[in-house]
């Protein structure tokens, strides 16, 4: 081979191959990520009984809201995936999650998805309803979360 042939097929000339950082880098930078939004039932003041909000950290907490009794006041706890030692289930109606020192009971209806999602940390917000918030109806097929108790261990 000689050094014209080596030039023309190893060199950078008019027929060479663009460089890996070429192929690989970016012109543009990437785009923005998403900004949180308000959650649905905040927004439109639809009951909404749990979700997602997206957050930088995903799927590291779960905010469970309830009412005082007879009250329109949240009161609630917020617990860190990490420490949610499993699910439990009876049916369709009730879900309990079992942590360190806290057993939470969920009771409602239609709850299966939201179980699943649990079990993925796909869920971020679990909303009790009541009809002092939310006075329309809710449709029969519509999952409901209607109770949240929780029970701690006693020091």
């Amino acid at each position: 081979m000689s050094d014209d042939e080596f030039n023309r097929i190893f060199s950078g000339g008019a027929g060479a191959k663009a460089s890996f950082a070429a192929r690989i880098g970016r012109a543009e930078p990437p785009p923005p990520p998403p900004t949180a939004a308000p959650a649905e039932s905040d927004a439109t003041g639809v009951y909404k009984p749990y979700g997602f909000l997206p957050s930088g950290n995903i799927g590291e907490t779960c905010d469970i809201q309830r009412w005082l009794d007879g009250t329109d006041i949240p009161e609630g706890t917020e617990f860190q995936y990490r420490y949610l030692l499993r699910v439990a289930y009876v049916g369709d109606e009730e879900i309990r999650l079992f942590l360190p020192d806290t057993i939470v009971v969920i009771e409602g209806k239609n709850l299966r998805d939201l179980r699943k999602k649990l079990a993925r940390r796909q869920v971020t917000f679990i909303c009790q309803y009541t009809a002092k918030v939310w006075p329309e109806v809710i449709a029969p097929n519509e999952p409901v979360v209607w109770a949240i108790s929780l029970m701690c261990a006693s020091a």
